[in-house]
């Protein structure tokens, strides 16, 4: 921070104005801590956090708080693409009974759905039901139409007609939804109720990924549960699994886009939808706010950071990215700099950020 005081004016009856300039030196960073079995858990002493940049040496934050009331922007993507998901019924009660006491007042929402075309209803509103239940119902409008038409068709025993393929399937539909967020203040919060599969979009994976880790915005994904098909000689036994770790697939992307952006995959049955996004909310609420200065040493680019937890090993912490301006030589060395005690200054690692290759 500087304050600078201009020449004095050729005018002797006007007086000099004071100028104060404020250059960034403070970094923010909201850290989601979870159960080593991803439960929310009760607060935890926050002298216990650390964090390392580019695998430098571990050093605690200067300041820590939890979230609280933060203003959240958040954006509801709705994946209509998969008809029989079996959380879309219930979504418009489910979402329009989260304010006041999920929402606040303060907090914005925009409302999205992946059907034939990606269709914005609401964008940065105010969060209360009213807005919600109508953003939600007009989202969701054309697959209620098809779903109707459908019955009709069926108890006619006539041929279904399949769904539309989407112009702009998830990974796609996500990079637009970010690019909207990138405009809007608060905790930047994008949720998509999805499948969490792909089917064929322009945009990578790791692209969605990167964007959502360089603008700070988190990514949480709700997902219906999955249904596991087990084989005992001739018969077959179905069970319900309750977290992301029970999908059998190699590497789930969507999983690696929430965990890297700060946020988590949660599951939910058609009786459970409420309950979940109630919950999700509350894990945004509870995230640590963690502050520490600028660097020393830091330069303009990439940078990997980590946030462990000193006096726990067993939880789950997910932390979400930061932007902030790099310094220019004058601000650094300026006369009318005040410079920052180096001592309470971070050091940077020399380990490379190394990027997915798909």
């Amino acid at each position: 921070m500087a304050q600078t005081t201009p020449p004095p004016s050729a005018d002797p009856s006007s007086s000099p104005t004071p100028t104060l300039r404020v250059y960034t030196n403070l970094k923010q960073i909201p850290v989601l801590v979870l159960t080593h079995d991803y439960v929310r858990m009760k607060p935890i002493d926050p002298s216990g956090f650390r964090l390392s940049l580019d695998s430098g040496p571990r050093f605690r934050p200067t300041y820590v708080r939890r979230e609280g009331d933060d203003p959240i922007s958040l954006s509801i993507l709705i994946d209509t693409s998969k008809p029989d998901n079996e959380l879309l019924p219930s979504l418009l009660q489910s979402i329009a009974a989260l304010p006041p006491d999920f929402l606040h007042p303060q907090d914005r929402v925009s409302v999205y759905t992946v059907d034939c075309y990606l269709i914005r209803t609401t964008f940065d509103s105010p969060a209360n039901p009213a807005i919600l239940a109508d953003g939600v119902q007009r989202a969701m409008a054309p697959w209620q139409a098809r779903q109707t038409q459908n019955e009709e068709l069926k108890k006619e025993k006539k041929a279904v007609p399949p769904p539309c393929i989407p112009r702009l399937p998830l990974w796609d539909s996500m990079a637009e939804v970010l690019n909207d967020l990138d405009q809007q203040s608060g905790r930047r919060v994008l949720l998509a109720i999805t499948d969490g599969v792909d089917t064929g979009s322009r945009t990578l994976w790791k692209d969605v990924m990167l964007h959502a880790q360089l603008h700070s915005e988190t990514v949480f994904g709700l997902l219906p549960n999955p249904t596991i098909v087990l084989q005992k000689s001739l018969e077959t036994s179905e069970m319900s699994a309750f977290h992301p770790t029970f999908i059998n697939a190699p590497e789930n992307k969507f999983e690696q886009i929430c965990v890297n952006s700060g946020g988590i995959l949660l599951q939910a049955s058609k009786h459970t939808t409420m309950y979940r996004l109630k919950e999700f909310t509350q894990m945004v609420r509870e995230r640590y706010i963690l502050e520490f200065p600028r660097a020393t040493n830091e330069e303009a680019g990439l940078h990997t950071l980590a946030v462990t937890y000193r006096k726990k090993g067993n939880l789950y912490i997910a932390a979400a990215g930061i932007s902030v301006p790099i310094a220019s030589e004058d601000e650094k060395k300026g006369a009318n700099t005040i410079q920052a005690d180096p001592s309470k200054s971070p050091a940077e690692g020399d380990r490379k950020v190394l990027l997915p290759k798909h």
